[in-house]
């Protein structure tokens, strides 16, 4: 039901999309939520730009012949830049960001959409890091999404003691004893943001690739993590102790591509199959991942060569103090 859900909100965008004498497509005037209209505004093109891309992956695996395939390729390869200047991403062509915003909505290029690598470009990641430091240096509109958002970001970036520090800022000076959060009223999607800045700091799975402890801080020596859910159908648990990761471990649900970046984890590296035994063929990518093929319910479990770590899964010890309730 999705696909043809998307294929007219971006069929819609498609009236307004208009080129110039170089093929170039532009935005008319159009609005960045709560902030201010401008032209080639950068959340409109953002959501175009991932739409586009969406729906000619959706068609080319559904096996659907679509009629506008063309129109949308088109559009991809000749969408407009996104406006940026010195401080990084602008709101638009014609608008920059000089005040405060609680939301990110100029930036959604890189989270949550992910149409700016910035783990394969200099020039994504620059921009990525001027455009939060513009953004966040206004300290008027900060709101509980403006920590989650940019935890979150800092997280893609694999700057975990940054992600820490605006995930504690959302704890510590927003977020209510009862683990409630209000501005007006109660915003429920705050937590919720919240909950998924700590999943983005321990594991991603965008663009193919499942990133395992890609945003964990040094002060998180221990962490465990079991059957998290990513996108290519995969259950994924993994154990860092005294601050290195000792195993990953990794079940197909659908048999999908599996690609994984073992943050933490030290090389060489051994895959195991924990549904029939023996161990299992991986290639060894340039970019410091590992290609699996699994079959629908196959599991492995990663480690490292010559090591025989204790496989248990278990929550991390506490300090035994009670952060929320009664005392």
């Amino acid at each position: 039901m999705v696909f043809p859900l998307l294929r007219k909100a971006i069929n819609y965008y498609l009236h307004f999309l208009a080129k110039d004498s170089s093929g170039t497509y532009h935005l008319p005037s159009t609005f960045s939520p709560e902030y201010a209209a401008t032209k080639d505004c950068n959340y409109d093109l953002a959501l175009i730009h991932w739409g586009c891309a969406t729906l000619l992956a959706s068609a080319t695996r559904l096996g659907i012949t679509d009629p506008l395939a063309a129109k949308w390729q088109d559009v991809l390869d000749h969408l407009v830049k996104p406006p940026q200047d010195s401080n990084g991403f602008r709101i638009g062509a014609d608008v920059t960001l000089t005040s405060g915003h609680r939301h990110y909505s100029h930036l959604l290029w890189f989270y949550p959409l992910y149409q700016l690598d910035v783990t394969t470009s200099t020039t994504n990641r620059s921009a990525l890091t001027t455009s939060l430091n513009h953004w966040l240096s206004f300290a008027s509109g900060q709101q509980g999404y403006t920590f989650t958002g940019s935890g979150s970001m800092y997280a893609v970036l694999g700057d975990g003691t940054k992600a820490r520090t605006q995930l504690g800022t959302l704890l510590d000076k927003f977020v209510q004893p009862n683990t409630m959060y209000k501005e007006s009223g109660p915003v429920i999607e705050t937590p919720l943001s919240g909950a998924q800045t700590m999943h983005d700091m321990v594991i991603q799975s965008w663009g193919g690739t499942l990133r395992v402890f890609p945003g964990v801080p040094a002060s998180w020596a221990d962490v465990t993590i079991h059957n998290l859910r990513t996108e290519g159908a995969f259950l994924v648990s993994a154990v860092r102790k005294a601050g290195k990761t000792q195993f990953i471990r990794v079940k197909s649900l659908a048999g999908e591509p599996c690609k994984v970046l073992p943050g933490g984890l030290a090389g060489p590296y051994d895959v195991q199959s924990l549904s029939g035994g023996g161990p299992v063929t991986f290639k060894q990518n340039s970019d410091g991942t590992l290609s699996i093929t699994l079959a629908s319910n196959d599991e492995v479990v990663i480690t490292t060569s010559g090591t025989s770590p204790d496989l248990t899964i278990a929550p991390v010890g506490g300090d035994n103090k009670r952060y929320w309730g009664l005392p």
